[in-house]
C-alpha cells in the first residue's frame, strides 16, 4: 500500500547533532554522498550513497558521520512496518541514482513538488519491496494451513478471491480461519490480497507494455476503472502515472 509522505528534504550533516538517537514517526534516511555508521541494536553498519537507513519510531539507533554526508530524508507515520528498521540496500542502484536526480531536479523548479516527491517516495519502497518480497512471518511458516492458504491466494490473484471460500478450502468456518490467519501473518485475508495485487500491479507496471485493462485482469479486477480506483488509493498516483515514472526513471 502507498504509504503518506509528511516531509521529505535535502540535508548536509559533517556530524549530527545527536549521535544517539530516537524520533518520533518513521525517517527513511537515503544517502546521495558521503558516508556514516549506524548501529540499532544489531551491530554497526556503514551506509554508503544509493544506500539507506530506516529510523522506526521509539527505536534507538546509535550513528556517526565518517565523510560530510548529503542525504534525502523522507519522514512518514510511524507504526507501518512498510519497510524494516536499519541499512537498507538496492540491487539495481542506478534506478535509486535516478530517483536522486528527479528529486533534485523537482528541487531545483518552482512548482510544487509535493506530489512527485511523494510518488518518488512510494517508488523507493516498492522498489526495495520488489528486490526483497515479503518471507511469511514465524508463525505462517509454523501452520501449514494458513501457508496452503497464503499460497493458493498467491496463485490466484487473477481470480475473485472470497474469504468463506478460502475458509471452506481450509476445513475452518469463517471467524476461525480469519482469526487464524491474522494471528500467522499479522494482517486480515483481505489486506494480503490487496497488497499481493498491487505488489502484482507494479510488477506488470514496470516490467511490460500490457495494457492497463489487460493488467487490471490479471490482477483480478473486473474492470481498468476499479483498478485505477484502487491503485490510486493505495498508490497517490494513477496507473499510467506510475508507469510513466518508472519508464523515464528507468530511461534517465
Amino acid at each position: 500500500m502507498g504509504q503518506t509522505l509528511l516531509v521529505c528534504k535535502y540535508v548536509l550533516r559533517e556530524k549530527f547533532d545527536h549521535e544517539t538517537y530516537s524520533g518520533k514517526n518513521d525517517i527513511l534516511a537515503l544517502v546521495v554522498s558521503g558516508s556514516f555508521q549506524v548501529d540499532d541494536g544489531s551491530g554497526m553498519q556503514v551506509v554508503k550513497p544509493m544506500e539507506a537507513v530506516c529510523f522506526r519510531e521509539g527505536k534507538t539507533y546509535h550513528r556517526k558521520v565518517l565523510e560530510p554526508v548529503a542525504l534525502y530524508l523522507f519522514r512518514y507515520p510511524g507504526g507501518s512496518n512498510i519497510l524494516p528498521s536499519g541499512k537498507l540496500t538496492f540491487q539495481d542502484t542506478q534506478r535509486i541514482a535516478s530517483t536522486v536526480r528527479l528529486l533534485q531536479s523537482v528541487d531545483a523548479s518552482d512548482a510544487d513538488g509535493t506530489e512527485f516527491r511523494q510518488a518518488l517516495f512510494n517508488d523507493i519502497i516498492n522498489q526495495y519491496r520488489l528486490e526483497n518480497p515479503r518471507q511469511l512471518p514465524p508463525l505462517a511458516q509454523r501452520d501449514p494451513v494458513i501457508s496452503a492458504a497464503v499460497a493458493k491466494i498467491d496463485e490466484n490473484l487473477h481470480k475473485k478471491l472470497h474469504l468463506p471460500a478460502l475458509a471452506e478450502a481450509a476445513f475452518l468456518s469463517y471467524v476461525q480461519f480469519s482469526r487464524r490467519f491474522k494471528a500467522a501473518m499479522g494482517m486480515t485475508v483481505q489486506t494480503y490480497i490487496s497488497e499481493m495485487r498491487l505488489k502484482k500491479a507494479k510488477q506488470l507496471l514496470s516490467d511490460s507494455d500490457i495494457s492497463i485493462k489487460e493488467i487490471a485482469r490479471s490482477c483480478g479486477f473486473a474492470n481498468e476503472y476499479y483498478f485505477s480506483n484502487f491503485f490510486k488509493a493505495h498508490q497517490n498516483t494513477s496507473p499510467t502515472e506510475f508507469r510513466t515514472l518508472t519508464k523515464t526513471t528507468e530511461k534517465l
